[in-house]
Parts: C-alpha cells; structure tokens; sequence
C-alpha cells in the first residue's frame, strides 16, 4: 500500500521497457510447461499417496508419469506473516503468497494470467467431486473483493521453512552449535543448508523459538537476472518478495485429504519448488528487523522439464516482433480460455 509522499513507479517502467511482452513470450514458448496451457485430465492427472493423516493426492504428467511441476507468472499482492507465538520441532511453518494479474500488463499476458486461473478452477472442479461427502474444500485460489464473480488471485505456498536435518535423532546432543558450511561455486543449485536459530531468534520476552532439532532452511528464492540470479537470504524475503514484484515460480500440485476436528477436509496446495524475481517492485513496506544467515540453494533437479524451463526462462532480452494476437482471439470478459462445462 503507498502512501501520499511516495510514487510507485516499477509498473509503468514494465510497460516502457516492454517486459511484459518479453515475459509473455517466454511464458508461450514453455508450452505445456505452463500452467496456463497445462489442462488438467489431458496433461497431468492424478496419483494416490498414502500417508499417516489421509489420502493425498499428488499429480503426475500423463505423457510420461513423470512427476508433474508447472510454471506460474504473477505479481506478489501479499504474503503471509509469522505470528509472535512459540514456535516448536512439531510446529509447520510455510510461506504463504497471493498472486495477481500483473499491474498495467499488456493483453497477451492478461490472457496467460486468466488461463492460469481457469486451469485451477478446472482441476479443483473435478477433484472435488471425489472429496469425502461434507468435506470442507480449501482452494488454492481467492477472491481480493467479495463482488467479484470469479477468484483473481492464486495461492503459492513454500516448502517448510524449518526442517530437522537428515539423520538427526532425537536422542542425539541438541545444544546449539557452528557448523562448517561446504564452500561451493556460485551456479551450484544442489546444496542443502540448515542453520541453528537458537542463538539469533531472540524477543524482548524471552525467546520465540523453542526448536531442539529442526534448523531454518535456505529456500530456492532467487533474485533478478541483472542481480545475477543470486539466491534471496531469507533475511531479505519480506523486502525481496514485496507486494508489486513480478515473479515466475515452479509448483508442484497437491490435494491433502484429512480429518480436522472431526470433520473431512481437502485443501488444494500449489508448492513452490523455486522462484525467481523477473522484476522487482518500487511499492514500500514496513521495516522488519530479521537475522542475517547466509546462503545456499536446496535441492533443485534440473532433469524436469518444468524446472529446466523455469531455470532458462530470461526476459532481459527482447524478442523478436510478434505478430499481434486477433482480436477474434479475445474471450469475452477478460478470459484466456473459456471455463469447462462440468455435469
């Protein structure tokens, strides 16, 4: 939100500099690595995982039962933020951010931005249908003004902020402790770092974090292509991330069935595997005093084809002309593609 002495400029610098049109090709050459042009049922359907809470169904890609991740464009309206409460080893702790059609965009990528609302709403459609009878449905999409017909806004969610590192038993020494962090080359996205809090997390009422295992974990979160690509530190999330910046991320797709307070429930998940800001944003936020960690990615396998073309995606250049779309092509009401008639 901007205040009266304060001019957002980041969005009508997108419109001169013509980003919008380079990231609307981009987005059109990943193909069915898009969501957009990813329908659910014909490109990716789903796999059943049992686990100890439920039923959870995770998706698969129907050419090749590969593991289906898809590539999603948006600018950041909000992000979720930790509350002042204790925060234990049994505790989740994600972060949650709202995507928007992109401020000021060009018709080309107002329509990739519906086909990516209307790919959604079809897949929760049809899933919900095998949801136990009286679930509670949670989506993954929502509404910024209740008298809006349809939802604009897409829901990501992040992969566990604190993690127990691998092999670590209860029964071990917990006492915080350094560790030695292995030096790697810059362009290496196959580290995995977990850093102790204990010692940084601290409020003026005593101590916030009460963690005995699990360790802050650095995400895949990288920065602009002229800042290098360089992982965001998790200090600088909430600045990075800011409501306005323009981002391209990779999700898997998951739907979670389970029994909360006696009641079922299926909560449609969209998890981020990595995201990269494409542009950042001038809007202001409030100042918030985190610790400095440094940084090195997780796990990132480049073998996907999602995540190789999320990994190649790069709109510093500018493309060559493009015809203009028809305006045939146009769906009445602002619809990439128009919704799918469910019985």
């Amino acid at each position: 939100m901007t205040t009266p002495d304060t001019e957002v400029r980041c969005f009508s610098q997108r419109v001169a500099n013509g980003i919008y049109d380079r990231v609307s090709e981009a987005i059109t050459n990943l193909g069915k690595d898009g969501l957009g042009k990813a329908d659910f049922g014909i490109d990716w359907t789903t796999t059943v995982q049992d686990n100890y809470s439920g039923t959870n169904w995770s998706y698969v890609n129907t050419k090749d039962g590969r593991p289906f991740r898809t590539n999603i464009i948006g600018q950041i309206a909000t992000s979720t933020q930790i509350k002042n409460i204790p925060l234990g080893d049994s505790d989740t702790v994600k972060w949650k951010w709202a995507l928007s059609k992109p401020t000021m965009c060009s018709p080309n990528l107002a329509d990739i931005w519906e086909n990516q609302l209307t790919s959604i709403e079809d897949w929760i459609t049809k899933e919900k249908k095998r949801a136990a009878m009286g679930s509670k449905i949670n989506v993954c999409i929502a509404k910024s003004a209740n008298d809006l017909q349809y939802a604009d806004l897409i829901m990501l969610t992040s992969q566990r902020i604190y993690e127990k590192p691998e092999g670590k038993n209860a029964s071990h020494d917990t006492t915080p402790r350094r560790t030695k962090r292995k030096i790697t080359s810059e362009d290496n996205m196959s580290l995995q770092v977990l850093y102790t809090t204990h010692e940084s997390f601290q409020t003026t009422s005593g101590t916030y974090f009460q963690l005995q295992q699990n360790k802050l974990k650095q995400l895949n979160l990288y920065d602009t292509t002229e800042n290098g690509l360089k992982l965001i530190p998790m200090h600088e999330t909430y600045s990075k991330l800011r409501p306005g910046t323009l981002v391209l991320a990779v999700c898997d797709a998951h739907m979670y069935n389970m029994i909360q307070n006696g009641q079922p429930t299926s909560t449609f998940q969209l998890s981020v595997q990595a995201m990269k800001v494409l542009d950042p944003s001038d809007e202001p936020v409030e100042e918030h005093f985190i610790p400095i960690l440094s940084t090195t990615s997780v796990d990132l396998s480049k073998d996907d084809s999602a995540i190789a073309g999320f990994s190649t995606f790069d709109v510093a250049m500018n493309p060559a002309k493009k015809s203009k779309h028809a305006d045939g092509q146009r769906h009445k009401g602002g619809k990439g593609k128009e919704k799918e008639k469910v019985d």
